[in-house]
């Protein structure tokens, strides 16, 4: 099965640099290292989201790690989310910049929702891709996740409304809590 998702992920992020968008609504994507994209939320049901790629180009600029505002519009189109998959650094130096280099994913969700999301990397360039960890994508908000070790393709997949975790147990019919001295009887 993985061998499966690799190759999906091999094929999709080489079509994507030659596909017209917007692109049929999917469950994921793949996007090598120096891409912009903007995915639209396509709803599946009251929670999944397939994904439309609504604009593609590649992005060649290091940007600063810290300082990247300017990247992003203050309103962008309704349930659409703006990607950056890029290199970034910081530091006054060049030495400071070339210790300081990482590859970044930055983003910012132009819908109402708090959305998950499944991310998988490409470590070596005819590598399998490997899950990692993400943050999570937050209404109005810009995110970034960071890497300090080359990421050649990022797949982003499964998209979904957030949801707490449940809890396992009420807090007040925990039974190993210590009782009120004062409402003990004696």
């Amino acid at each position: 099965m993985k061998r499966i998702l690799t190759f999906t992920f091999l094929v999709v992020a080489t079509l994507m640099q030659a596909q017209e968008v917007p692109s049929e609504p999917r469950n994921g994507f793949a996007f090598p290292i120096g891409s912009k994209f903007v995915i639209k939320l396509v709803p599946r049901d009251s929670v999944n989201f397939d994904l439309s790629v609504i604009f593609y180009e590649p992005f060649r600029v290091v940007v600063d790690t810290w300082k990247h505002e300017e990247l992003f519009e203050e309103e962008g189109e309704e349930n659409t989310i703006v990607f950056y998959f890029c290199y970034g650094t910081h530091g006054e130096t060049e030495q400071e910049k070339k210790e300081n280099s990482q590859v970044l994913l930055l983003m910012k969700n132009y819908s109402k929702e708090v959305l998950s999301y499944t991310s998988d990397i490409q470590r070596q360039l005819e590598g399998e891709f490997e899950p990692t960890s993400n943050i999570g994508i937050f209404p109005n908000v810009m995110g970034m996740e960071m890497w300090p070790y080359m990421i050649y393709t990022i797949g982003l997949k499964e998209f979904r409304k957030y949801t707490a975790p449940e809890e396992d147990s009420d807090p007040e019919s925990n039974s190993d809590s210590e009782s009120d001295p004062e409402t003990e009887s004696e």
